[in-house]
């Protein structure tokens, strides 16, 4: 890693789902992944990630607020 790299974290939801483990980065829901292994299912997710930056995936989910009363 490069001094000027910058680093940020990835939220992401995954499942055990018989040998794989189904997954996807919180915010982009609609490419979710699968491996065999977390340290597989991490790297699909940065790849996906990057292939979203890149403008080779482009997200459609959009997310919003809302006020509840409590």
């Amino acid at each position: 890693m490069s001094l000027a790299e910058e680093r940020m974290e990835l939220k992401y939801t995954y499942k055990q789902d018989g040998k794989f483990l189904i997954g996807h980065i919180n915010e982009y829901p609609e490419y979710p992944t699968q491996a065999f292994s977390i340290d597989e299912l991490e790297a699909n997710l940065q790849d996906i990630h990057k292939m979203i930056l890149d403008g080779e995936l482009e997200p459609w989910s959009k997310h919003g607020i809302i006020e509840i009363a409590v």
